[in-house]
């Protein structure tokens, strides 16, 4: 599920047609290396998973577990002109701060079409390192919060199986082998 939410969420932000075309991807520690390749693409918007749990059971039986999840959008400008207008932006360049906004429009409360609870933001901060204030980058990371359940089997195993009918046969004696009656019992939203 956490690839899925990845994806969605990437998904979404590409396909909102943004005016200054994002370059939006999966983050892979872009910054950690080759800084001056990676400007080139900016602006910049990168989706990554940045942790789960503790999960909670939903049932007594233990099966089904709600586990709150974050994602980090990473947002990322450049502009020569000025430390600000990498922030700001300018008639030519958009800055991180507009970035910021029109993904926080872009995510929140939404639930991406999955079943998961709606986004909803968490903390922003910003990634400044000496690196990138030589290079006129801005970058700020925003984190999401979301929950989504899992279903539990055995390790490696199928999905457990849910109880949704039972078929009880009665045979009168003395017995010939065939049913005298049969009742067919639905249960309520299956047994999990």
């Amino acid at each position: 599920m956490i690839a899925v939410i990845e994806e969605a969420i990437k998904t979404r932000i590409a396909e909102a047609g943004l005016p200054y075309k994002p370059n939006v991807a999966t983050y892979g520690g872009e910054f950690d290396e080759g800084l001056e390749c990676v400007v080139r693409s900016f602006p910049a918007i990168w989706v990554a998973f940045g942790g789960d749990g503790p999960g909670k059971a939903l049932a007594m039986s233990k099966r089904v577990w709600r586990f709150p999840a974050t994602f980090a959008v990473i947002v990322a400008a450049r502009n020569p002109r000025s430390e600000a207008a990498t922030r700001k932006g300018d008639v030519l360049k958009v800055g991180t701060y507009a970035m910021l906004e029109d993904v926080r429009r872009l995510l929140l409360h939404q639930d991406l079409g999955l079943d998961i609870e709606e986004l909803t933001p968490g903390r922003t901060r910003t990634l400044v390192n000496a690196r990138l204030k030589s290079n006129s980058v801005s970058a700020y990371v925003m984190e999401w919060h979301t929950s989504y359940d899992v279903v539990l089997g055995e390790p490696g195993g199928p999905e457990p199986l849910m109880l949704e009918r039972v078929g009880l046969n009665y045979h009168l004696v003395p017995d010939d082998g065939q049913a005298d009656a049969q009742d067919l019992i639905t249960l309520q939203g299956g047994n999990p």
